[in-house]
């Protein structure tokens, strides 16, 4: 079978780790396109990962109008995704594409029009921590029944940040793009009303099941969101910042059951490289804690994960783990969380289906 064909739409700082995805895929994929608004960024990128036989684009359009390009992989901001995504799927393109997907409710309705139209078009998305090794068993223990009946369950997920020095620089001339208002290539990034924390959020649909309602609390740091699930069990997601001189996230996910229990940790060691994360599960039934075996610990955003899952879903069949139907219902939690933390109430969820 030929190598599929892909062009990377946005090359900023995300794209790195697709990129080197894309080349670790190299018998079953190549890079043929780079396509960013500021040419540079794409000149950048080919020449990091040695892609001398890609071509470069300012505008996307003119990858998507090449007949020898199968697939693209979008990394721009997250504004940009929706038209971007049905232009690629217009255009015949199979479609990998950072998170989120439906920046507005009405995005969510205009992609769900041009899946419907290309049913078979695959599209994944990154919400990167359902691609962790280690989450993608535990969701396995949990549909196999290992841990009985879901009670609740809690999530969280950190970033470090300089909490002493975090006032944005003002933008200069030499510096324009230094500016939250901005992407990399000095673009203003409208907003959405959805909240801006998104992975734990998805994590908890993909373990737990759809979400009946919301309440949801935002601070400075953070997110913190109380969930009741369609499935009767409860659960709690934290997403937040925390001190560049502490840790992130030493405790990732608690979840009771009634025949058990299984957490999930950050374990922090240091090395000649410094501080090293490694992650680790446990389970527990019967009063006896057992290790959750996986094939390997990778955290690097689930990028190697999503890449080989998403060529074998058009190579082989394999279900998706995150498609663009999933993503959406993501999105629409994100919504009624944004709806909940601002108006100070509960928020039950709604699917954004047929208007008028």
């Amino acid at each position: 079978m030929k190598p599929m064909r892909v062009a990377i739409v946005g090359c900023g700082a995300v794209s790195g780790g697709h990129i080197r995805a894309w080349c670790n895929e190299s018998q079953r994929a190549e890079i043929v396109a780079l396509a960013d608004v500021a040419p540079e960024f794409a000149h950048q990128r080919k020449h990091e990962f040695g892609l001398t036989n890609a071509t470069v684009h300012a505008d996307y359009r003119e990858a998507l109008a090449c007949d020898d390009i199968d697939a693209v992989d979008i990394c721009t901001p997250s504004h940009l995704h929706a038209d971007q995504i049905a232009d690629a799927m217009e255009a015949g393109k199979h479609v990998v594409t950072e998170k989120p997907t439906g920046y507005t409710p009405e995005e969510c309705r205009k992609l769900r029009w041009h899946a419907a139209r290309h049913p078979d078009i695959q599209v994944a998305v990154a919400y990167s921590l359902r691609y962790y090794p280690l989450n993608l068993r535990v969701r396995e223990l949990l549909q196999q029944g290992v841990i009985g009946r879901i009670l609740y369950g809690e999530v969280s997920h950190n970033h470090p940040h300089d909490f002493e020095h975090d006032t944005a620089p003002e933008p200069t001339r030499a510096a324009p793009r230094k500016t939250p208002l901005a992407d990399k290539s000095g673009h203003y990034i409208p907003s959405s009303e959805m909240t801006g924390a998104t992975h734990p959020h998805d994590l908890m649909r993909y373990l737990f099941g759809e979400v009946r309602d919301v309440f949801a609390f935002r601070g400075d740091c953070g997110v913190m969101v109380l969930m009741r699930f369609q499935s009767g069990a409860m659960g709690k997601a934290t997403a937040a910042s925390v001190s560049n001189k502490g840790i992130a996230t030493p405790h990732v996910l608690c979840i009771q059951g009634t025949k058990g229990t299984i957490t999930t940790q950050n374990e922090y060691q240091y090395s000649d490289k410094g501080l090293v994360r490694g992650y680790h599960g446990t389970l527990v039934t019967d009063g006896k804690p057992q290790p959750i075996d996986v094939n390997t610990h990778d955290t690097s955003h689930g990028d190697a994960t999503r890449t080989r899952n998403f060529l074998d879903a058009i190579g082989r069949g394999t279900p998706l783990i995150c498609s663009l139907e999933d993503s959406i219902r993501t999105s629409e939690l994100l919504h009624a969380i944004w709806d909940s933390h601002n108006l100070e109430i509960r928020v039950p969820i709604h699917r954004v289906g047929k208007s008028g």
